[in-house]
């Protein structure tokens, strides 16, 4: 249980360093996809809300003047 840790050689370090910044573009590219995709998703809700309270308004003032 008392495993020296040993520091890789400059070669190994530098592939890990390379790859580790590989991997976190791709987490950033998936990232600003993602809030692309919520803000569409978002855009999309508040259409349909605005959408539905529009509709509402409109039909309740033609209830208004019929009755």
């Amino acid at each position: 249980m008392n495993q020296q840790l040993q520091i890789p050689d400059p070669q190994t370090r530098s592939r890990s360093v390379a790859r580790w910044r590989e991997v976190n573009q791709q987490i950033d590219l998936l990232t600003l996809q993602l809030d692309e995709l919520i803000a569409m998703v978002e855009a999309g809700l508040r259409e349909q809300r605005l959408a539905r309270i529009q509709g509402t308004s409109k039909g309740q003032a033609a209830d208004t003047i019929n009755h």
